[in-house]
């Protein structure tokens, strides 16, 4: 099912206010820790054209990427997510991948396969085959997320952007990264199915107006 997706640009003080506002009536994501926040890492992939960065920079109403997700650079949650979009909505499936089968994916080989499993994982492997699918940019940051269960809406606050510079391991805890946004630049992200509600909208309620802002973008020109 896709989503509608909303990104604001906002100051340390909003992000500030909102917050407070949202612990009153939303709980913390499962990868919380006791400060409230987590790390997360990705690795994107692109194929031999660069069809997903150029796809992003142009606008492609419809397009999708993939990428490899921890959090926290550990090994307990290895996730390996299709991005799609459709005009202005977004999608994202995924499926649980071993350590084995990252280690696999990064050196270049095939996982292997039986028709059971996840879709994803057979849509990546033919296009890692058919359009030669590599290991592009890590993109990390530091997160808050606050989710809202009747509403299936999240929000999530993202700072700190940063990425890759070197060796591409997500699992790495001192991997060696460059930041791509300043101190005072916090993404919020609203993500909701169907509508959003109406006190959502009035917490959320900031100066800033709603901007396209790509961290996979920013990391990915960075480094180019």
């Amino acid at each position: 099912m896709y989503r509608h997706e909303l990104k604001y640009m906002i100051n340390p003080g909003d992000a500030q206010i909102i917050r407070g506002r949202l612990k009153n009536i939303c709980s913390f994501d499962e990868f919380t820790d006791e400060n409230g926040r987590y790390r997360v890492s990705s690795i994107y992939f692109d194929d031999f054209c660069n069809s997903a960065i150029n796809d992003n920079l142009f606008g492609q109403l419809k397009r999708k990427k993939f990428r490899i997700r921890v959090y926290n650079n550990e090994d307990k949650i290895i996730k390996l997510e299709r991005k799609s979009k459709n005009n202005d909505g977004g999608k994202k499936d995924s499926a649980l991948i071993t350590k084995d089968q990252y280690s696999q994916i990064m050196n270049g080989e095939y996982i292997s396969l039986d028709r059971n499993d996840n879709e994803v994982l057979n849509d990546f492997l033919n296009c890692q085959k058919t359009r030669l699918l590599k290991p592009k940019v890590v993109v990390e940051y530091d997160r808050e997320a606050y989710i809202f269960e009747p509403g299936n809406v999240r929000i999530t606050f993202d700072s700190n952007i940063r990425s890759s510079v070197g060796k591409m391991d997500i699992l790495e805890k001192n991997t060696i990264t460059a930041p791509v946004t300043r101190d005072s630049e916090t993404i919020m992200e609203i993500k909701y199915t169907g509508f959003l509600p109406g006190f959502i909208k009035n917490i959320i309620k900031i100066n800033s107006s709603q901007q396209a802002f790509s961290k996979y973008a920013a990391c990915r020109s960075y480094i180019i």
